[in-house]
């Protein structure tokens, strides 16, 4: 594709427009909104309007149940995520996503965490339950991925996806070059050692 100055000036504007947006400072990974549907934009994807988001951003639903959806009522539905460069914040209707952790969840994440800070042997459903935590946050997949999320002390996009690699390595590691085991592992608790111990605390509680 072909720009013309005037173009390309413009299109320098807008990403300098996105690129200077402070973030919402205020508001966090599950928090209610109250907003009025705009239009639907597609399958399960209605645009919203919210007076609780910065001036110039947008916020769009993705409805669990669209056909309860109807264009121009009020809801209050709570933010999934946050995207301070495109100026977007991501809702979600209903409770699939927040719900409360499980007292047999809580018992296998406790049993993983708790494996990862110990000098013995890691089992291979010990390891994939630690990743399992961490990917749901990553991925927003699962019933519990906002508590989870909470747990571990509500971290930023870069660090999630840290220690989704680590623990990635990790596993690898356990079924491939088993001899690296203990140093990735040790790396690992350098690093995000105190994550995990604030959210064995947290799941005690």
């Amino acid at each position: 594709m072909f720009y013309g100055l005037g173009q390309k000036t413009q299109t320098g504007l807008r990403h300098n427009e996105c690129m200077n947006r402070p973030p919402p400072s205020r508001l966090k990974l599950g928090d209610n909104l109250n907003g009025t549907i705009v239009n639907s934009i597609g399958g399960r994807r209605f645009s919203v309007q919210c007076k609780g988001i910065p001036d110039g951003w947008k916020a769009e639903l993705h409805s669990r149940r669209p056909e309860t959806i109807r264009l121009g009522s009020l809801g209050t539905f709570w933010i999934a995520k946050i995207s301070p460069l495109q100026g977007a914040i991501l809702l979600h209707d209903g409770d699939f996503g927040r719900l409360q952790i499980s007292d047999a969840m809580r018992e296998r994440y406790l049993k993983a965490l708790r494996a990862l800070l110990a000098d013995g042997d890691m089992s291979g459903d010990e390891i994939a339950d630690a990743r399992s935590m961490v990917l749901r946050i990553e991925k927003k997949d699962q019933a519990d991925w906002l508590s989870v999320w909470r747990v571990f002390g509500e971290p930023d996009t870069g660090t999630v996806k840290l220690l989704t690699a680590a623990l990635e390595s990790l596993r690898s590691s356990r079924k491939e070059n088993p001899d690296d085991f203990s140093k990735l592992r040790a790396d690992l608790i350098e690093k995000h050692g105190g994550t995990i111990q604030l959210a064995i605390a947290k799941l005690q509680r």
